[in-house]
């Protein structure tokens, strides 16, 4: 059984591209388009990552992780951020909320392939990337 990976992107291109990257490295895919969404679903599909956006309607990632940090049923599922934007103060506050790293989008293919494999074994009929 494949890898669960939740990717929570108010962008619909920017999501479905990640989508498309972590399914063809072997991974599968569950998808949110805001913060709050993300926190459902992460209780109820209990993924193996997360992705998070930090500027999300509803609930902002930097929100959406502490939610999940202080909850029993998520609060050790590895989250990353993926941002466009980062100054120095939403980096102290995206690392104190909880996520256990920080990617500045775009995001290569390498770059993602590597976090991924960072926290999670890579699936064996899958060709990585090089």
């Amino acid at each position: 059984m494949a890898y669960k990976v939740l990717l929570v992107e108010d962008n619909t291109d920017c999501r479905e591209l990640f989508a498309v990257l972590v399914r063809h490295l072997g991974f599968q895919v569950i998808e949110a388009d805001d913060g709050e969404i993300g926190v459902q679903k992460a209780l109820s599909e209990k993924p193996d990552l997360i992705f998070m956006d930090i500027g999300m309607p509803s609930m902002s990632g930097i929100k959406a992780t502490a939610c999940l940090r202080s909850c029993e049923i998520t609060k050790n599922i590895p989250i990353v951020i993926c941002t466009a934007w980062m100054a120095e103060q939403h980096r102290e506050a995206v690392l104190n909320s909880g996520a256990r790293e920080i990617l500045s989008k775009p995001v290569s293919i390498v770059e993602l392939q590597n976090v991924l494999l960072r926290y999670l074994p890579a699936p064996k009929e899958k060709q990585l990337l090089h």
